[in-house]
């Protein structure tokens, strides 16, 4: 862990926090701390900062946040929508995009989603948030992406796209990844000013011809991760790096 996650449930009172759980165990038997050590926190959905280890026993930590500070701010701002899954592969995509600061996940069910996946249990958002608590702790950020379940194709990309803040902004820029085109987002100057970007991330077997006209049509530019074929999990991780070292070469 290289941020240690506070949530209002830890909370005792006037920033003292008490865990038990596995961040109890890290500080114990990894980081080694004892009464008067220091750890890095960060508050969810809140500042990050230091906090002091109060006391220990065998297996409860109770530590006292010290100081804080805002946290870090992911520029641009990075939206997904992304295929569903299957839920071993979403529990990749919730630890990554948490740890690289997704903002918004869209989970869309494609033509090539099989029906199961949706009745995953893995679909509920209290079996998603231990996924995203890792992400963050690695990541070293605090706010958790908002994820939203599309279970319809059509439905999301005709009505409810269209009435989504995303959609209209003139500063968003809307990409889809597509083995089919050989544009890399270096190519793409836009990218260079973005202050916000929307990646479109199929399936496996990819988005159906169908789904990928919609995609255009709704003004997404298709651009290439490279010449491997790419599981979801790593399409992601690679879409996120890429637009975002595109956004910062000067």
């Amino acid at each position: 862990m290289n941020l240690i996650i506070l949530t209002e449930a830890d909370a005792l009172a006037d920033g003292h926090y008490e865990l038990s759980d596995k961040r109890a165990e890290h500080i114990i038997s990894v980081l080694k701390c004892t009464p008067g050590s220091t750890v890095e926190i960060g508050l969810l959905n809140g500042p990050v900062g230091v906090a002091e280890i109060e006391s220990i026993d065998e297996s409860t930590v109770k530590l006292h946040v010290k100081q804080t500070q805002p946290a870090p701010v992911i520029s641009p701002t990075i939206d997904i929508i992304c295929a569903v899954p299957r839920p071993q592969t979403l529990k990749k995509i919730l630890l990554t995009s948490a740890m690289m600061g997704v903002s918004q996940l869209h989970l869309v069910r494609a033509n090539r989603t099989e029906k199961s996946y949706l009745q995953s249990p893995m679909m509920e958002p209290e079996n998603q948030l231990p996924y995203l608590l890792e992400g963050l702790s690695q990541g070293k950020l605090t706010s958790l992406p908002q994820i939203t379940l599309h279970q319809l194709f059509r439905p999301f990309v005709e009505d409810t796209w269209p009435d989504l803040e995303l959609a209209s902004s003139d500063d968003n820029v809307l990409l889809l990844a597509d083995m089919d085109t050989s544009a890399t987002v270096l190519e793409l100057p836009q990218l260079k000013t973005a202050k916000h970007v929307t990646i479109s991330i199929g399936p496996e077997g990819g988005w159906i011809d169908y789904e990928v006209e919609h995609w255009r049509r709704l003004g997404f530019t298709p651009f290439c991760l490279g010449p491997w074929v790419l599981r979801v999990e790593h399409a992601l991780t690679a879409s996120l790096a890429q637009v975002t070292l595109a956004n910062t070469i000067v």
